[in-house]
């Protein structure tokens, strides 16, 4: 069974639940970039594993639609590694709108995959300028009322904005995932943007995430 099929089979098999270690799973048809990237990670100190259970980071080639599910299934359980082939602004939104906590070029150095792999472990997020002035030509205005957020909606972009998961979030502030993605989505309305990403550089702009908001 090809590596990402039996990705999907895990997850519904509810095999993923558990302690984690930092291991690394790598899922990517290429067996040749497979075990280029094994070696620099194993430099890096992770050890890379084919069972998924096994593995707290998730390294996923983003292609096609498949590995859009793929991605978000392994969020809930996985810090996830986006490596996008031909990376671009719409392309990095999408993988951080499906729950990656991080982004890179499938091109890049290994040693630099192998670096974002840390980030995302750390909940650090670190973008190409050119994607982060791409993203600011729709966010509001600069210019533009504060709009009302409660310190409640603070801490959840907070939590957000360090990769934690919807589940794992509305588990914490006691509502059903249905129900935190409700007021989210009024969050995110308020807010003027229409994504978890968006929804995290806006209230970056904001000074929202400040350590001592008002």
């Amino acid at each position: 069974m090809p590596l990402q099929c039996r990705e999907h089979a895990a997850l519904a098999a509810g095999t993923l639940a558990g302690p984690m270690t930092s291991n690394v799973v790598i899922l990517e048809p290429a067996r040749a970039f497979r075990r280029g990237l094994t070696g620099a990670l194993a430099d890096a100190g992770y050890t890379v594993t084919d069972d998924p259970a096994e593995a707290r980071v998730a390294v996923v080639t983003m292609r096609g639609p498949e590995d859009c599910g793929l991605i978000a299934d392994l969020a809930l359980s996985h810090a996830v590694l986006a490596l996008l082939p031909e990376p671009s602004p719409a392309s990095v939104a999408h993988a951080l709108a499906h729950g990656a906590a991080g982004v890179v070029d499938w091109a890049a150095d290994p040693l630099d995959i192998a670096a974002a792999v840390a980030g995302a472990l750390a909940g650090e997020l670190r973008l190409p300028t050119a994607t982060v002035s791409a993203l600011a030509a729709v966010w509001p205005d600069a210019h533009a009322p504060r709009p009302e957020i409660d310190a409640e909606e603070i801490d959840w972009l907070s939590a957000l904005a360090a990769g934690t998961t919807v589940t794992r979030l509305a588990d914490d502030a006691g509502y059903s995932e249905r129900a935190m993605f409700r007021r989210l989505h009024d969050l995110y309305t308020r807010l003027g943007v229409s994504s978890r990403a968006e929804a995290i550089v806006t209230a970056e702009r904001l000074g929202l995430l400040e350590r001592d908001h008002p």
